[in-house]
């Protein structure tokens, strides 16, 4: 049977298999929540857009109305011009029909003016309820792709679970809650490797002792980095090329000097009672 530090190996790579499915989930299923407030959002600016056009033809409509009112009293008052015998009365008349056509060069002017901002807004407007329906399509699709999904991160949890489960009997429990609780505060990182007299973990060299301990490969003796208190064990291939080995746990990138001082801080939290227990 394979020791104690190969099944841990294992335990990881599924436990790392298990985040990077949860992560997957949570990420599709926030980039859902956030287009569909996006698509919100859009809304919210279509239906702005609308009211303004309906405003703006609205205003134009009402002057284009004032201009053929004027127009047809213009009609009416040269008619009557015709008909006045009076002079007061005929410069009177053609006092209102010199301000009736002013009157409609004004309003032209705002006319022209009101058709220049409201083609601009009809096209910002048709520019928008085309990205809308684009992106409401987007998440119609991403929601009939949820079902789907989320059958095959069950499916895929259920399996690696269960293999999980059959690797875990062949480990003590006391060992896997000691596991557990490493994992639980260094990031998801419970068990790492050794190169160069260095911890893969926190990337600070390990005393020589320990490192000559790890290269005795005992099969279930655990031990622990004195710096950041991770599972280590030795693999040949990692120290060779001092690369990532093939179960390519996640390590984080080299800390900085403050991260260092943390890992050396929680010597702290080792206990007796861990060391006893394994």
């Amino acid at each position: 049977m394979p020791n104690t530090i190969t099944l841990l190996r294992e335990i990881q790579r599924i436990d790392l298999q298990i985040d990077a499915l949860l992560k997957e989930e949570a990420q599709y299923r926030e980039s859902l929540e956030g287009s569909g407030e996006e698509l919100g959002g859009m809304a919210v600016s279509v239906e702005a857009l609308e009211a303004e056009v309906l405003e703006l033809s609205t205003q134009k409509k009402e002057k284009e109305e004032h201009v053929r009112q004027n127009n047809e009293r213009i009609a009416k008052d040269q008619v009557r011009l015709g008909e006045i015998k009076n002079d007061k009365q005929y410069k009177a008349v053609n006092k209102e029909i010199s301000n009736a056509e002013k009157s409609n060069k004004l309003l032209g002017m705002e006319i022209d003016a009101l058709s220049d901002r409201l083609s601009e807004k009809e096209g910002n407007l048709s520019e928008q309820q085309g990205r809308f329906t684009e992106k409401e399509a987007q998440l119609t699709g991403m929601k009939e792709d949820l079902s789907g999904k989320e059958s095959l991160w069950a499916g895929t949890r259920e399996g690696l679970d269960a293999e999980r489960g059959g690797i875990a009997k062949d480990i003590k429990p006391q060992i896997i809650n000691r596991y557990e609780r490493i994992k639980s505060r260094r990031g998801g990182i419970g068990i790492v490797n050794v190169a160069d007299e260095t911890c893969l973990g926190c990337y600070i060299q390990i005393p020589p002792q320990i490192y000559i301990h790890l290269l005795k490969d005992t099969s279930d003796d655990l031990t622990e980095c004195p710096h950041c208190h991770r599972i280590l064990y030795f693999a040949a291939e990692v120290e060779a090329g001092a690369a990532q080995e093939q179960d390519e746990v996640a390590m984080s990138p080299v800390p900085s000097e403050s991260s260092k001082e943390d890992a050396v801080a929680d010597d702290d939290e080792a206990t007796s009672e861990d060391v006893s227990k394994a």
